[in-house]
């Protein structure tokens, strides 16, 4: 696996593979909201995030678009997007966390897209490790942007980069050799350990564990929050899967019974010992430990692999700053995501000739909604 792979599965931005020129008017798309629970921000993290940007234009651009589709960079395999229901469960919060989309007892319409993160992950097989992806949509969020609350999830509790400065050196060893890449590797030993034990196999994506890696806020203080089966997996690996098994074992899956996940939020309490400026480290679950604060249903469903589903599959966006300004992205990493993540999405729909726009019910291929499921071409 190679590591400019899973630096940007890591840090998830969506850029295109394309050679249109992107404007640098990042904030039109979001204003950062100003540093709060220990993050640090300055012009030096708004120049990083430009370098990053260029960096990353240049290695997605030499990717060939096979099918002529503009897909995402990072967790461009869709194994399908799911209709699901939240039922939150605030009351077993603090009150002082009971913020935003845990504010009150509720459910909440959803999709979820299950995903392979690996950018060439659409021409290799899913029995290939992998970091997998969970990407939880909520709609009708009372004072989120675009409407909606956004959680992203992978197969990873830390993420790999510290801030800016560990990120940005790690993507000018990409530009270099492989020499420089493994002094990377030898003066970054967390980091390094991090990037390359985030990848596994599974049998099932609905039998996977999935965690935020990055911290968010709640209310107060910081978190983390994971989501994890109801069930323990039974499922195992065939001897011989299909490239595509991960797909066909999701819609086996859903004809046959419902399936749920645990959603867990981890409050920080620890905030000097578990700075949001630090992702890579571990939280001690004794002392800060998860509540589960809601129940993620995911009943049985037909049509999952169906042309318009995966068009909109394809064409939804995902994006961790959809969200309540109390349950937002922290740190430094997720600030340069705020800085790309709206316009690279832009572009690609763009060039895809599809519309950006976010789902509010659970029929997306029919009204207002419909062309979510338009065929993505350019």
């Amino acid at each position: 696996m190679k590591i400019k792979h899973l630096l940007i599965i890591g840090l998830g931005i969506m850029v295109s593979c394309n050679k249109a020129p992107l404007s640098r008017s990042k904030a039109s798309f979001i204003q950062l909201p100003s540093p709060e629970l220990g993050e640090e921000w300055s012009a030096t993290q708004e120049s990083q995030a430009e370098a990053i940007l260029s960096i990353t234009k240049d290695i997605i651009t030499k990717r060939a678009s096979e099918d002529r589709l503009y897909s995402r960079d990072a967790h461009p395999k869709a194994h399908g997007c799911v209709k699901a229901v939240l039922d939150i469960q605030s009351d077993k919060l603090p009150s002082s966390q009971r913020v935003g989309v845990f504010a009150e007892n509720k459910k909440f319409d959803s999709w979820v897209r299950f995903s392979n993160g690996d950018p060439d992950s659409r021409h290799k097989p899913d029995s290939d490790v992998d970091v997998r992806g969970m990407a939880l949509k909520i709609m009708n969020v009372s004072g989120a942007s675009s409407g909606s609350q956004d959680m992203l999830m992978i197969t990873s509790k830390e993420f790999f980069s510290k801030d800016g400065d560990d990120y940005l050196e790690l993507f000018n060893a990409l530009t270099k050799s492989k020499a420089n890449l493994a002094w990377y590797a030898l003066t970054h030993p967390l980091s390094a350990k991090r990037l390359f034990s985030a990848r596994v196999q599974i049998a099932n994506p609905l039998e996977a564990n999935y965690f935020s890696s990055v911290p968010y806020k709640l209310g107060n203080r910081s978190m983390r929050f994971k989501s994890e089966p109801c069930e323990s997996g039974k499922d195992s690996l065939p001897q011989n899967p299909g490239k595509n098994y991960l797909q066909e074992k999701l819609v086996s899956s859903l004809s046959q019974k419902s399936y749920c996940f645990k959603i867990s939020v981890q409050p920080n309490m620890e905030p000097e010992k578990n700075p949001v400026e630090d992702p890579r480290q571990i939280w001690d679950e004794k002392k800060s430990p998860y509540y589960q604060v809601a129940t993620l249903t995911i009943p049985p469903q037909s049509e999952i692999n169906s042309k318009k589903m995966m068009n909109f599959c394809e064409n939804l966006s995902m994006d961790p700053w959809h969200t309540h300004p109390q349950a937002r992205p922290l740190g430094q990493i997720n600030r340069m995501r705020a800085l790309i993540y709206g316009e690279i999405s832009k572009v690609r729909h763009d060039l895809n000739r599809t519309k950006v726009m976010e789902p509010t019910n659970l029929t997306p291929c029919q009204g207002q909604s419909a062309p979510l499921c338009d065929d993505p071409h350019h």
